[in-house]
């Protein structure tokens, strides 16, 4: 049996839950210590339970306390005091915490335990961290380090070590993986779960600050299976968090949500407050890129209101991050340069390089929508040197395509203007795995266009128009692809190799197929007027798909009705003036609703009707209704042109609407 000084820090959760099972009220002392200290986070509650009643009998059975070892009897004192302050901690209790720890002290001080003083510190730590006080976190943490070298205890020594160089990694990027990097292993494999889990993570925050997001979400898997191997059922919910984030940043939402989802039911069925703040964040901010703003506002706004006690904590700062950004999504502008400027003044206290940089992108896309050009500029120019400091290539994407935007809403050249979005893509194709955002694209578009190139704007809008129309298509299943294929380095080089072939075989198939539409492209982008471009499109569908173009709808300013526009031959049958978006039967708004193309025949005639979004346009696409002749074939082919030419109709009536 093992005494309260030689207790593992973290032990195998089989082993814990298998100890717990044979637990009884008359087990002995050492016994009932061990089960409280595995337990303490995979059963918070019992894990008080068993620390409370056993402090209070030690308290009460003097006689046979009495010819305890001392030093037995305060390590054991220490231990338990240590199980409540980590259960308070797990619930935001930090002052309750913070006494638990004091009275812990008080017996190692007495009784020096260079191992329960380790993990003292390290519980000091995360306290710390949670109250957002960086500075004293790091000291506890290089305290933990000490008493763990003083102990000679190689696996708390490593596990500690990697903690710091964690928290160092969110401090100063770049120095801190030069400093730590080499100082600790490659990889978690071959050590115990409790040190892999940690060396992993530490290894899966290095990958993700250099937005090398694929191989972050490699390590970060191992991390959480780690975790949960060794009872770090918080280190587990950050991970699958984690998780979510690595493939929300490269647009893998289906994915992403997977991981949240499976974060936010563990952080729930734990009931800790600072756990579920952490998923709600997260999730706020993929359901954010998805465009479910006010579902993300929500859960922003309930996480805050969670760790509303501990508003310096970096949870809470990056919540009020996501916040801001939602705010910007939804037009509210003002607001959401007050939630950064607030951001700006905790990150000063924490010192924390990534937040530092999500304020000032935040304050120069607000000042930007404010139309505060110059203040947007100058703080932008700045953030370039923050972040090509710290290496953080995704956001210094988002950063040259705000400058690009700038520059534009300033009134600069086309070919200003175009330059710097051509950067801001070049950027973003070097990271792998990373998915440019719709609104880049749509950007690059209008730049290719005014500058008089509209095969390149063509090309660009196409991509638009599918990044948008599905967002964890091609982009996100080649993402989770390369996380599977990083586990294997040989089948990785094969793969790359034969996706390089596809897709230049692809790339010359698209060419082909571009060169032919993009004498039709050039007639319709010509037109200066809606029921010019109507009369061309439909003119260019009835030549080369032999299809007749009825109408077109586009949803009103209150973005809850479509309303019919151009039409060829005014109000059809069973095509109304005016349509509900929410309207269930309606196929028209099905269609604007979920970008997906429809059919419907038209009884014994034969005839079929074709109800197709307009892709390329704004997030509300308009849709074209068409009717095709009895027998008409329409197929792959056929989509393609439709959509190729109601790309650029999309374009040219955008313009005009302009």
């Amino acid at each position: 049996m093992a005494f309260a000084h030689e207790l593992v820090l973290f032990p195998l959760e089989r082993e814990v839950q298998a100890a717990a099972q044979q637990l009884s009220d008359s087990s002995d002392w050492n016994s009932r210590l061990e089960v409280a200290w595995g337990l303490r986070q995979l059963n918070s509650p019992r894990a008080q339970s068993l620390a409370s009643a056993l402090l209070k009998e030690l308290g009460e059975a003097e006689e046979q306390t009495a010819f305890m070892d001392p030093a037995a009897l305060a390590a054991m004192r220490g231990r338990l005091y240590l199980v409540q302050a980590e259960v308070a901690a797990l619930m935001l209790r930090l002052d309750e915490a913070q006494q638990h720890i004091a009275s812990a002290q008080a017996e190692f001080d007495a009784f020096p335990n260079p191992s329960a003083q380790a993990d003292l510190q390290g519980l000091q730590a995360a306290v710390h961290a949670d109250r957002g006080d960086v500075d004293r976190q790091r000291d506890a943490l290089q305290n933990a380090m000490d008493w763990a070298d003083q102990a000679q205890d190689a696996e708390r020594q490593l596990y500690y070590r990697a903690n710091l160089a964690r928290a160092d990694l969110f401090r100063d990027f770049e120095l801190a993986r030069a400093a730590w990097s080499e100082q600790l292993p490659l990889s978690g494999e071959g050590l115990s779960r409790m040190c892999s889990a940690a060396l992993d993570d530490y290894r899966a925050l290095e990958h993700g600050l250099a937005s090398d997001y694929v191989e972050a979400a490699r390590f970060l898997e191992r991390s959480y299976e780690a975790s949960l191997e060794s009872g770090q059922v918080r280190r587990a919910i950050s991970a699958a968090s984690n998780l979510g984030y690595s493939f929300t940043s490269i647009s893998d939402y289906e994915t992403a949500l997977v991981w949240l989802k499976k974060g936010l039911a563990v952080a729930r069925r734990v009931r800790w407050p600072g756990a579920i703040g952490l998923c709600l964040a997260q999730t706020g901010e993929a359901l954010r890129r998805v465009g479910q703003t006010e579902s993300a506002r929500e859960l922003l706004r309930e996480c805050l209101q969670t760790l509303v006690q501990h508003p310096q904590s970096r949870t809470a700062m990056m919540a009020l991050d996501y916040l801001g950004q939602a705010e910007l999504d939804h037009g509210h502008y003002a607001e959401a340069l007050k939630h950064f400027e607030l951001l700006g003044e905790r990150e000063s206290h924490a010192h924390s390089s990534d937040m530092r940089t999500g304020v000032v992108l935040g304050r120069a896309r607000a000042l930007m929508y404010l139309g505060r050009l110059d203040e947007a500029r100058t703080v932008a120019l700045e953030a370039v040197a923050v972040i090509t400091a710290q290496k953080q290539r995704a956001d210094l994407v988002e950063l040259r395509a705000i400058l690009a935007e700038i520059e534009r809403r300033s009134g600069a050249a086309p070919a200003v203007v175009l330059e710097g979005l051509k950067l801001a893509l070049e950027q973003a194709q070097a990271l792998e795995g990373y998915q440019p955002k719709p609104e880049l694209l749509d950007a690059a578009a209008e730049a290719f266009d005014r500058a008089g190139q509209p095969q390149e704007a063509y090309a660009m809008a196409r991509r638009a128009a599918a990044a948008r129309q599905a967002s964890w298509s091609t982009a996100s299943k080649h993402a989770r692809q390369q996380v599977e294929v990083a586990r294997n380095e040989r089948q990785h080089a094969r793969q790359q190799a034969q996706a390089k072939e596809e897709r230049l075989s692809k790339l010359q198939a698209a060419h082909e197929q571009l060169q032919q539409l993009v004498v039709l492209g050039r007639e319709i982008s010509r037109q200066r007027s809606p029921g010019l471009i109507f009369t061309v499109l439909g003119r260019e569908l009835r030549s080369v798909l032999g299809a007749e173009l009825l109408a077109v709808y586009r949803r009103d300013a209150s973005g809850q009705t479509l309303v019919m526009g151009e039409s060829s031959k005014g109000e059809h049958e069973g095509l109304a003036f005016k349509i509900a978006v929410s309207d269930a039967d309606s196929p028209v708004a099905a269609c604007s609703r979920d970008w997906t193309e429809r059919q419907l025949p038209l009884g014994e005639s034969g005839r079929c009707r074709v109800f197709a979004p307009m892709v390329g346009d704004d997030a509300n696409p308009a849709v074209l209704v068409l009717e095709l002749a009895a027998g008409q074939a329409w197929g792959t082919r056929e989509q393609g042109i439709l959509r190729h030419l109601s790309t650029d109709a999309a374009l040219a009536f955008k313009r005009a609407g302009a």
